[in-house]
């Protein structure tokens, strides 16, 4: 990588950050927040890849299967980190599943991370699993480890939820999403819609 193209990832990192608001649970419940994203439609050569640091890390699904969001490569992904206690993360809930209701079919996939108890202990898989029966959620559901979400922290320099990341079909990181509120939905549909047509 170049010291140009490197420069310019650092830039559209440090815009996607400085727009996005500390709003979501952080141990209590937030509210609103705003989203990030950044860069011309069907050129993602001004998108800095996805760290490797949360491509290539290993994450379980709820029947304990290993993967790697890198494995995915070739389809759009939207990957959220939640808790089963925080309110903004159910707020958001129904937009995930619209957006893997609508995009499912055409390569398309949301991954909901779940990040533990906000406490740094982790959520029982049956109530994981009991908990997205009741909420209807249709996408895929891992765990992420303390320090797996501390990577998404890093990223996005904070630590509350929920926190969503677009990926593109190249594994190019296209939206930084921090809180909830209707200028995340928004942003989430939009950001979506974008990458899905390219």
């Amino acid at each position: 990588m170049t010291r140009r193209t490197r420069s310019r990832s650092f830039f559209i990192l440090t815009a996607f950050f400085s727009i996005s608001l500390l709003i979501g649970c952080s141990g209590n419940e937030g509210g609103n927040g705003t989203a990030g994203t950044n860069g011309a439609k069907g050129d993602d050569s001004a998108f800095p890849p996805l760290p490797p640091t949360l491509a290539n890390t290993q994450y379980q699904l709820l029947d304990g299967t290993p993967f790697k969001l890198s494995d995915k490569k070739g389809t759009v992904l939207l990957v959220n980190i939640w808790g089963t206690w925080c309110g903004p993360c159910r707020a958001e809930m129904p937009h995930l599943i619209a957006l893997q209701n609508k995009y499912g079919s055409q390569g398309f996939e949301v991954i909901g991370l779940n990040i533990g108890d906000g406490s740094g202990s982790p959520e029982p898989i049956e109530l994981i699993k009991s908990f997205a029966e009741k909420m209807g959620l249709n996408y895929t559901l891992a765990i992420s480890s303390n320090e797996n979400t501390r990577e998404f922290y890093r990223l996005t320099r904070q630590e509350v939820v929920p926190q969503t990341i677009i990926i593109d079909r190249n594994g190019k990181l296209r939206g930084v999403l921090v809180g909830s509120g209707q200028r995340v939905y928004d942003s989430m549909y939009e950001t979506v819609g974008k990458v899905m047509a390219e």
